[in-house]
């Protein structure tokens, strides 16, 4: 399997200190590559500073292995991809099989398929806990990896985000991305539209024109339901499974269940998050039922630039 992208001559020249805000430390060390990369993932360079064994042996003791994943925002190659794979599978190799692994993880998302994959090869290589830890930003499908955890780590300036499926559409010549519930909402009043007029003897003619356009076509609507369910089906299938049993072990399988329903219908849901980039912090991700770990502000672990 390939080496990580990140190679350790490029390890820049200052260490973080015991009170410099983690990500601003974390952010320093993988600068330079990022000038150099579109995409670094830091494990190459974090592991020859103080950064990784200081994360390992945070408070509780408990011996922690940890990778990260850091994205360089604005970046069109930063979404989550199958050339992540690679890469991260590598450093997992490395590693080798551990009771407990933290991912770090600082991304805007990408494609769900490759989350659920990150998810199910962490979890091989992690016997006991697996955990993720935000800094600053896990959005859509960083956020569903996140759900793949036992457990959340978040500050106060830490979030996660919505995971409603998004489609890449030309829209005057600028690609736009548009959340797939908005097509299907678009159909279902155009629909109703078109009733409405022929109860009234109005005309509808114009409503089966805009019916037969490529964004409300059967085939098209029905990918978008399907990727909307895909979300609900991952939310649904790792929290059951793994954090809410971490959360609540006396529960029954039936009411985790529950809980997760509801958790994957409010995260997957356009319409309660307006926007697809909106944050849910820590104290939303609580409300939530969610299992997190929140640090205080004051805390050199959770704060963030």
């Amino acid at each position: 399997m390939p080496e990580p992208t990140v190679q350790p001559n490029i390890a820049v020249e200052k260490v973080a200190t015991q009170s410099q805000p983690l990500l601003q430390s974390i952010l320093n060390e993988v600068g330079d590559a990022g000038k150099q990369a579109e995409k670094t993932r830091a494990e190459g360079i974090l592991k020859y500073s103080s950064l990784i064994p200081r994360i390992e042996a945070y408070k509780d003791g408990v011996k922690r292995n940890l990778i990260v994943y850091i994205s360089r925002f604005g970046s069109p190659q930063s979404s989550i991809s199958q050339d992540d794979i690679a890469p991260i599978g590598s450093m997992l190799a490395s590693m080798g099989e551990e009771e407990n692994l933290d991912l770090m993880i600082n991304s805007p998302g990408g494609s769900g398929v490759v989350a659920e994959k990150i998810v199910e090869m962490c979890r091989r290589y992690c016997t006991k806990e697996f955990r993720v830890i935000v800094p600053n930003m896990a959005k859509s499908a960083a956020t569903m990896i996140s759900l793949g955890a036992d457990k959340i780590i978040m500050g106060y300036c830490s979030e996660l985000g919505p995971i409603d499926a998004q489609k890449f559409i030309n829209i005057g010549g600028m690609v736009q991305q548009v959340s797939a519930q908005s097509f299907i909402d678009a159909r279902d009043k155009l629909i109703d539209k078109l009733h409405e007029a022929k109860k009234n003897n109005e005309e509808y003619m114009g409503y089966l024109q805009l019916l037969s356009s490529s964004t409300v076509e059967p085939a098209f609507i029905v990918e978008c339901e399907r990727e909307i369910s895909f979300a609900k089906d991952f939310v649904k299938k790792w929290l059951t499974n793994y954090m809410l049993k971490s959360k609540y072990p006396s529960k029954t399988d039936k009411e985790r269940e529950k809980i997760a329903n509801t958790i994957a219908s409010n995260l997957s849901s356009a319409n309660e998050h307006f926007m697809h980039g909106r944050m849910i912090g820590m104290d939303e991700c609580t409300k939530l039922e969610l299992n997190i770990m929140q640090l205080d502000k004051t805390d050199c672990f959770g704060s963030c630039m």
